[in-house]
């Protein structure tokens, strides 16, 4: 049985993906409704605590919630609730220190594994997100595991290098996120109607993954990473990743929302 700890948009689907190919799946969340909606959806399990989880049937952990604290709050849960040797995957986009001194304090008899995401929602449910690695030697078991869940997945010498590289790819991508939303909202100013040149760049030059998804892109969490890798770094190269990049990808939205309307 694999045990989900937080079902949102990642752990949520990594869970519902595990259940789709044929695998004993548990869920964990504090938010009762979530955990719901999430068991009606699969038809697996689920609870708001981990008293009734049969741990001796518990082959792997994967941990997705949002805060570093929060994974070190269920590492002490885990430990609380069971003594056994443990297989942890942590899929939280942690701080590379954060990730180092969360590592070092796992319990010696666990195989805990670094493993950050990338690919969002829609790649954890069709399993072909990428994840980057590190921990011990996996197991024929465990890469059959990760086969399940991701289309690639990228290994590292050490732990705090795959938060490294997630927020790198991370504070990339809003940077192309950032860029396509200002671009669309000079349009607009200068009579060029927003969703025209949308239009435009699906198909041309200015094209991107970001671009693409603009609507739907979760930008709450590629700030967070971009916060994260600023503290850990100092400072970042200049591309007014500042506060008001949040109201420019809405103003931008809410354009092309206004323009589809008016069709």
């Amino acid at each position: 049985m694999h045990l989900i700890i937080g079902l949102g948009p990642i752990g949520g689907n990594v869970g519902a993906r595990l259940v789709e190919v044929g695998r004993r799946v548990y869920g964990n969340d504090f938010n009762a409704e979530r955990v719901r909606g999430w068991s009606e959806e699969t038809g697996a399990p689920a609870a708001t605590d981990l008293t009734a989880v049969d741990w001796a049937a518990v082959e792997s952990v994967h941990i997705a919630v949002r805060l570093a604290d929060q994974v070190v709050s269920v590492f002490e849960s885990l430990r609380k609730h069971t003594e056994r040797s443990l297989t942890v995957f942590v899929h939280t986009t942690l701080a590379p220190s954060d990730a180092r001194k969360i590592f070092s304090a796992a319990p010696e008899g666990w195989r805990a594994f670094e493993a950050p995401v990338s690919g969002g929602p829609q790649g954890a449910r069709q399993g072909s997100m990428t994840i980057f690695l590190v921990g011990p030697e996996p197991t024929e078991a465990e890469d059959r595991l990760l086969a399940a869940i991701a289309g690639r997945v990228f290994r590292m010498p050490s732990y705090g290098q795959p938060a490294l590289v997630k927020l790198l790819n991370n504070a990339l991508a809003t940077y192309n996120l950032a860029a396509t939303a200002r671009m669309l909202n000079l349009a607009a100013e200068h009579g060029v109607p927003a969703r025209d040149f949308f239009e435009v760049i699906s198909v041309s030059t200015g094209r991107s993954w970001m671009s693409d998804n603009l609507i739907d892109v979760q930008y709450d969490l590629l700030l967070k990473d971009v916060g994260l890798l600023r503290g850990e770094l100092g400072s970042l190269p200049t591309g007014e990743l500042d506060e008001g990049v949040e109201q420019a990808i809405l103003q931008a939205r809410a354009r092309l929302e206004a323009d589809s309307a008016a069709r």
